[in-house]
């Protein structure tokens, strides 16, 4: 016979059932457990808060070697800490839930019709029980309700076990149980259709929570010893040995319990020793799998009135299902009380029923022992020491420690009660009462972290808040409770406070991600750098936390100009870590070919998808690239982003500068000097940066002269630098004296910058960078040769850029030929840009003349007053006035 496969020796049928029941119930333990140590319960989650701290980025500076005025603009650098949500789970996993519970519990039921008499009386007796605290009575059904409810699906049930059990035992088990399986589905359908709840199966299966936890309770009790036993049958081989039985037997069994004993200690805060602890469900698990064997050595104690093949063995299947489904249920729902509960109560079974079945083999069989017999297969043949008698010892003692921890098992096992009464009315947006129902929980265990955690996400106040989160992480913390304490810290200014809070969480949960990040923050906050990179480089939880991780990293990294890797691996799919790449490649100057292009999937921006464009469209212009205006457009148009409006048509204009379209970029910055009147300063000065660089200095230093009045900084030495290139050397220098004297005594480095720039200008050594009108002269060669688009490209030379004279000249004399009206605006839009350019005034006023409209030729001669000088000028204008005439004969003659 195969001691081990002892269910090969079945019959077929029964065998196969046996296999399957096995093997869902093994996949339960291993569910079960996984969800408790691998994190895989989805009921909390990873909740982003995202911020931008923006970096004040020179875009127009570095014109010479000497001080001048910069343009800055802000580089956002998004910022994001963690914190804890919960998730209200899908109704499908209850009603899986309460689908398997009744299942087994019909499957039990089955079994019961096989007891003989009085024991099948008890069997009923615990149906009844079953049913009555089953919930059926509150869920009710046509308005049935209470024990009416209740004593009408007993007498569904009761009829038909006792026919069963009684009048035709013939009845196969297979039989027996679709019958009450129909019946229960007769009992579903009543509450499904008949009930006032809204849902009543849900509010069934969190009903039936208590005769849930009671068969938990009694499995639980029922393998409290299988790792005694399982010990036993390890060092007493099948056959007589020659080994000290003895010996080994009480050296692991004392070292067993010692290891219970230390662990009960370490729960009840007696000691703290840094050693490894027993896992309460390392117990459990394995002495359910133990029990398999275990229960069937047991079967001369039960035998009389239910033999083991194979009622007592698909008994123990069942009520070991309903007790790990039940645990992975819990679990996955996060209900942290519940687990409590049961753990203590494994524990306190371990300790009893395995303290008290080793004292049983030691006083019945320490003779035995001693003769190196195989006591295991005789050890429930009770001699001195009934079996009985051990049960009932070992009760006693977990009766003991229960009452000696003041009921805190049942308390919490009635926190986890209200806990899932309250998720449930969460998930059907009955937040008053969920919240009662939290707060009852809260009432029966202070510090259960499921029902703190829960109140706290729907709190308003945020002192009631950070209580309940403070209670949350006290007896069963997680590290979404310790990261959503350490924001609620930070978010009420306590900055030691989150820095402790997120010290200690990472004690308890080393290398947690959300934390090292949210830490990390904290330490950049305070300017603590390498702290802050030492977090961040050390977290590398992948997916999409590693690009949150990725993200904050670049940032801090750009704040402080640290280096950091570069991983063209990354998952560039997150606006986030693409923003602050950009931005790290900006501080950095890192002119690497831009490797992603993304456009954002919605028009109305969010701040991270309006950091990467501001950011894409500044390394665009750095990197003189078209990519940004080829897609800004819509996003500027949406009336929903008019927050980001401002910023991103700064960078616009940047990067039509940047392209040659010079006068459309100083069309969007008049705009915004119109709107934004109090930043007139820096639009000025940009304006006259630009004129400047675009070689028409008298423009400048109207732009300058007006930026200078509003006080921008530094920008007395563009002007010097536009005074200088209008030969006006005198007044340069006089400008640049009076901002070294006005600087001497308060900022003795600045004026030391500002002698320099004055003894490099007496010398004219100072050389300014100038525009590069490269791409337009390429341009105009390929219009004078007369291909296909040359229309096309006179149009850009004649529209893009009006301090390109040579090519708005020659634009303005092809459509003079074709297109008179194309040919005026050109140059009427030229010299409203371009408005001191003596050449493009001249030739407007000629084109004017020539085609009749002289009215606004005698308005454009008084621009010239400016430009010319008053010899040159009287002298055009006599030659004018003899243009005048000759035109407005010519009118008159055509007339």
């Amino acid at each position: 016979m195969n001691k081990f496969a002892f269910w090969n020796e079945w019959d077929s049928s029964f065998k196969l059932t046996f296999k399957i029941l096995l093997s869902v119930f093994l996949i339960f333990i291993i569910s079960f457990l996984a969800i408790e140590w691998g994190g895989l319960s989805p009921f909390y989650y990873w909740k982003l808060t995202g911020y931008i701290e923006n970096l004040s980025f020179p875009v127009f500076s570095n014109h010479s070697e000497f001080i001048e005025s910069t343009i800055n603009t802000d580089l956002p650098l998004i910022f994001q800490k963690v914190f804890g949500g919960s998730k209200i789970l899908p109704s499908a996993y209850t009603y899986v839930y309460l689908g398997l519970l009744y299942i087994c519990l019909i499957g039990c039921l089955t079994i019961s019709t096989y007891l003989e008499k009085f024991w099948y009386y008890i069997g009923v007796g615990l149906w009844i029980l079953l049913v009555v605290l089953s919930g059926i009575g509150n869920v009710g059904f046509f308005d049935i309700y209470n024990q009416t409810a209740i004593i009408i699906v007993l007498l569904l049930f009761i009829p038909a076990s006792y026919y069963f059990n009684v009048i035709n035992e013939n009845i196969g088990m297979g039989l027996r149980f679709f019958t009450f399986t129909g019946l229960m589905a007769l009992v579903f359908c009543l509450i499904y259709f008949g009930s006032t709840y809204e849902t009543p199966l849900l509010f069934l299966a969190r009903f039936s929570y208590l005769p849930a936890i009671l068969i938990c309770v009694a499995f639980i009790l029922i393998i409290g010893h299988e790792i005694i036993y399982a010990i036993l049958s390890l060092t007493t081989p099948y056959a007589k040995s020659a080994s000290n039985n003895t010996t080994h037997f009480i050296i692991l069994s004392t070292a067993y319990l010692l290891n219970l004993i230390v662990l009960y200690l370490y729960r009840v805060h007696y000691l703290d020793w840094d050693i490894y602890y027993l896992n309460e469900f390392v117990l459990i698990a394995c002495s359910s799998v133990l029990g398999i064997w275990g229960i069937k050595s047991r079967e001369n104690l039960y035998a009389r009135f239910l033999p083991h093949y194979p009622y007592t063995a698909f008994l123990y299947l069942g009520l070991g299902l309903v007790t790990f489904i039940t645990l992975a249920y819990q679990s996955f729902h996060g209900n942290d009380a519940f687990i409590e509960s049961m753990r203590n109560i494994i524990l306190y079974s371990h300790i009893g029923f395995g303290l008290m079945f080793f004292l049983y083999i030691i006083f019945n069989f320490i003779t035995q022992l001693q003769q190196n017999l195989p006591v295991h297969q005789f050890a429930y043949v009770e001699d001195n020491f009934p079996y009985i008698s051990s049960r009932i010892a070992g009760l006693i003692v977990v009766a003991a420690l229960f009452f000696r921890s003041h009921f805190s098992s049942l308390y919490l096992g009635m926190a986890g009660y209200y806990n899932g009464l309250g998720d449930l009315n969460l998930s059907l947006e009955n937040e008053s009462v969920a919240k009662y129902y939290y707060q009852e929980s809260v009432s029966k265990n202070t510090y259960n972290h499921h029902g703190n955690y829960q109140l706290a996400q729907q709190e308003n106040e945020p002192l009631k808040r950070l209580s309940y989160l403070k209670n949350s992480i006290k007896s069963n913390p997680t590290s979404f409770a310790y990261a959503s304490l350490g924001k609620e810290f930070e978010n009420s200014s306590r900055f030691f406070d989150a820095l402790f809070t997120y010290q200690d969480g990472l004690k308890e949960f080393p290398n947690n991600w959300a934390l090292q990040n949210n830490l990390a923050l904290l330490y950049n906050k305070t300017n603590v750098i390498d702290s802050a990179l030492y977090y961040l480089e050390n977290s590398t939880p992948g997916s999409w936390k590693q690009a949150v991780i990725d993200a904050n990293q670049k940032a801090v990294a750009s704040m402080h100009g640290w280096e950091v890797k570069t991983d063209k691996t990354q998952n560039l799919e997150r606006f986030d870590l693409q923003s602050n790449t950009l931005a790290y490649q900006l501080i950095s100057h890192d002119t690497t070919n831009l490797y992603f292009i993304t456009q954002p999937p919605s028009i109305a921006l969010n701040l991270f998808t309006y950091s990467y464009l501001k950011n894409l469209g500044l390394y665009c212009y750095q990197n003189k690239l078209s990519e940004f205006l080829q897609l800004i457009d819509p996003f500027l148009d949406a009336p929903d982003n008019a927050a980001f409006r401002k910023e991103l048509t700064i960078v616009k204009a940047l990067n039509l500068y940047q392209n040659g379209q010079i006068a459309q970029a100083i069309e969007i910055i008049y705009q915004l000097k119109e709107v934004y009147e109090d930043e007139s300063g820096k639009w000025n000065a940009l304006l006259g940066k630009w004129c400047l660089e675009l070689d028409a200095p008298l423009l400048a230093s109207k732009y300058l002269e007006a930026a200078r009045e509003s006080y921008y900084p530094n920008v007395s030495a563009d002007l010097a630098h536009a005074y200088q290139k209008l030969e006006n050397p005198s007044l340069a220098l006089f400008l640049l004296s009076k901002e070294s004297i006005a600087n001497d005594s308060i900022n003795p480095a600045q004026a030391s910058q500002w002698s320099s720039l004055f003894e490099a200008m007496q010398q004219n050594s100072v050389q300014w960078r100038s525009y590069s009108f490269d791409k337009e002269q390429r341009m105009l060669a390929q219009a004078e040769a007369a291909g296909a688009d040359q229309r096309l490209l006179f149009e850009h030379l004649g529209l893009d850029n009006p301090f390109y004279e040579e090519g708005v000249l020659a634009a303005a004399k092809y459509f003079k030929e074709t297109d008179e009206e194309m040919a005026y605006q050109i140059l009427r839009e030229a010299i409203t840009v371009n408005e001191y350019s003596e050449v493009l005034i001249k030739t407007y006023i000629d084109h004017c003349l020539a085609t009749g409209l002289i009215d606004f030729a005698e308005d454009t001669l008084i621009k010239l007053i400016d430009i010319l000088p008053e010899e040159d000028f009287l002298a055009y204008e006599l030659a004018f006035e003899a243009k005048k005439e000759n035109a407005q004969t010519q009118l008159d003659h055509d007339w």
